[in-house]
């Protein structure tokens, strides 16, 4: 029977630290109605009929509470006994003085709001602080105001010898408090623990996943190997700021020998952004391959149309798309065809010490509310020049010893010292700087980074 009673409201369903305080709150329950039915002889030897009501009080409160745990009102039942309790205790220690010691139990109350209200902060804290301010009312006005003087002295023997029964019951009560404390203590951290399990194996599925991912987006990039068999004197800078990137390279050789490449930054990064890279690549190949294109230009028109054909399947109003600066180079000719959208494209002739900037137009290749054609720039270079394609990463990466961007300037300076340099040599330091520059800030944003000497 008291076995039942105490798991009155637990169930399955609920966490396995809610079922222990639902435990808690019925043990109280239950023996604050077995200490007043065991009390009742006492009470009426010594005429304290107040108190026999006060405690007739505390077991219509009990059984309201575990009534309450039934209906899995919770939180209402934690709150009627400690409200209850807490009244009660008031009404007794005001009516028969500190003498009955009863006012000691709204310590045991302010331990319990504690325990029954440890998810629920605002509540707890609301009844910690009425049992602490009762007790400290109780203390300071019956200091001043006694009332032992208004008994017989029978009753006056009578709580004598109900106070000292109440301090083994504090002292009882206290032992069974702090077990449930502990017990408490062990249950949640055995939750937190599965929690943490749980979230782990998430983690590591979802990782593994996107590391997946990554795998599928490696073998959709051009291998470095082949822009170095086209573009002999070439790198690619190609750091993602996470496992799988929005920014992407691209290569497509014909067969007369015309060189198509680019380094493109889809709209975000990670996985969001890698996805809508495939869609990018996918439109770039269509392109040249089924559209015959090799107007950088006019294959970024192109480019524009697949991909607002493909978002326009969606429900949403889907505006992602990509900037990108797209090269052709006819290797024999040493003639360059370009278009860029927001990138731009930067070239240093063979011994200069300035960068030459040809300006993307200022569109992304997604849908715009003006959209123009994408203009073809032709440039005639010479042996020893050197030209970069580049994404806004690098440049919008915060570093040094203010922790801002690196900005165009720097990334400008920079080039005019190794442009001379052999190109892997040129990656080296390009990396090696942005390290430097970096320091313990973490990377911003996708970084893809092309460069080639004729």
């Amino acid at each position: 029977m008291i076995t039942r009673i105490l798991n009155t409201g637990i169930s399955d369903d609920n966490l396995e630290s809610l079922n222990g305080r639902i435990k808690l709150n019925n043990f109280i329950a239950l023996f604050i109605a077995g200490a007043g039915i065991l009390s009742a002889p006492f009470f009426f030897y010594f005429k304290l009929f107040f108190l026999a009501k006060i405690t007739v009080s505390f077991i219509v409160i009990s059984i309201l509470t575990i009534y309450l745990q039934t209906i899995r009102e919770y939180i209402l039942g934690f709150s009627i006994l400690i409200l209850g309790a807490n009244t009660l205790i008031i009404l007794v220690t005001l009516h028969f003085g500190l003498a009955s010691n009863f006012h000691l139990f709204l310590i045991c109350l302010s331990m319990t709001s504690l325990n029954l209200f440890e998810r629920n902060k605002t509540l707890r804290n609301v009844l910690l602080g009425l049992s602490a301010l009762a007790f400290i009312f109780l203390i300071f006005y019956l200091r001043f105001n006694p009332v032992r003087d208004n008994f017989s002295v029978e009753i006056n023997q009578g709580m004598e010898l109900f106070g000292n029964l109440n301090l083994f019951v504090l002292f009882a009560f206290s032992i069974v408090f702090f077990a449930s404390f502990l017990k408490q203590k062990v249950i949640f951290q055995k939750e937190l623990l599965n929690q943490n399990l749980i979230l782990e194996h998430k983690n590591s599925q979802i990782t593994d996943s996107i590391k997946y991912a990554k795998h599928i987006q490696n073998a959709i990039l051009p291998p470095v190997a082949v822009f170095r068999k086209y573009l002999r004197d070439s790198f690619v800078f190609y750091k993602p700021k996470d496992i799988v990137a929005g920014d992407f390279y691209w290569l497509e050789k014909q067969e007369d020998g015309l060189i198509l490449f680019a380094a493109a930054d889809s709209t975000g990064h990670g996985v969001p952004g890698a996805m809508l890279s495939v869609v990018c690549t996918n439109a770039l190949n269509q392109a040249v391959k089924e559209f015959g294109l090799r107007d950088p230009g006019q294959i970024l028109d192109k480019v524009r149309e697949l991909v607002i054909e493909c978002f326009q399947k969606s429900e949403r109003d889907v505006k992602d798309g990509m900037d990108i600066s797209l090269c052709s180079i006819d290797p024999a000719t040493r003639t360059l065809k370009w278009a860029g959208a927001n990138n731009p494209l930067w070239i240093i002739k063979d011994n200069s010490d300035e960068v030459v900037i040809v300006k993307p137009d200022k569109q992304s290749v997604a849908i715009t509310e003006k959209p123009l054609p994408f203009t073809t720039h032709t440039v005639q270079l010479d042996e020893g020049d050197c030209f970069y394609l580049f994404t806004d990463g690098y440049a919008d990466q915060f570093g040094g010893e203010s922790a801002k961007k690196f900005m165009q300037k720097r990334l400008k300076e920079l080039l005019l010292r190794i442009y001379k340099k052999p190109m892997e040599l040129q990656r080296k330091l390009i990396h090696d700087n942005l390290l430097t520059w970096m320091g313990n800030l973490e990377q911003v944003d996708d970084i893809c980074f092309v460069g080639v000497k004729l």
